[in-house]
């Protein structure tokens, strides 16, 4: 019975010591990085309102231009990113984001009574590319991981910036409900549920730590 509970004992105290040494190898101490990200999405809400107001830009319509089709709105921003805790990182991030879409010229037909011209728009002349002005964004975030030591992270963010068109500025907030990030070694990979300065509902992208 005693040379039992001795091996009972000893097994348990391997047990320990292994659980121990693993605990403590998942449980390394935190190093604090900064990394570097470059994301693309779906354009912010100022462009993407930029696109409906198309059809009433007054400065085409008087050049005798005209929007067609559909818009397109390209969406970039590079963020710096501090990880300073092991659940916390703060970052900065610029954005730019415009319009490109395709514009018809028409004839003309005589002037009008203030001597402006007249435009026949049953007679298109030609159609080629045009891109609205860029619109810029910076803006401050503060993210919060769930499970920081797992290697497919889940975090939340938000913060507060502004964007601005020419010379027009307005403040706006940040708010990241959930994003992924995943990926191995320095480059990580992430997909963003957001609303801030630089994308709307969706952003993708990658990053790089050092």
């Amino acid at each position: 019975m005693k040379m039992r509970f001795l091996t009972l004992l000893a097994l348990f105290f391997c047990c320990a010591t292994a659980h121990a040494q693993d605990v403590e190898a998942v449980q390394e101490p935190f190093v604090p990085y900064f990394s570097l990200e470059l994301g693309t999405g779906i354009a912010p809400i100022h462009t993407l309102m930029r696109q409906t107001s198309l059809s009433y830009d007054y400065e085409i319509a008087d050049k005798g231009l005209s929007p067609k089709g559909q818009p397109w709105s390209p969406a970039f921003s590079l963020s710096a990113a501090w990880h300073t805790h092991l659940k916390w990182e703060f970052v900065l991030t610029g954005g730019v984001s415009w319009c490109h879409y395709k514009v018809v010229q028409y004839d003309t037909f005589g002037t009008d009574p203030q001597g402006k011209p007249r435009y026949d728009l049953d007679k298109p002349l030609r159609s080629f590319r045009r891109n609205s002005e860029f619109a810029g964004a910076l803006f401050f975030q503060a993210r919060r991981f769930w499970n920081p030591t797992q290697k497919v992270k889940l975090y939340s963010a938000a913060g507060f910036g502004a964007y601005w068109e020419g010379k027009h500025i307005q403040p706006v907030p940040s708010l990241t409900p959930i994003a992924v990030r995943f990926g191995t070694g320095p480059l990580k990979f992430f997909i963003e549920n957001t609303f801030s300065p630089a994308a709307t509902a969706l952003q993708i992208g990658l990053g790089w730590t050092f």
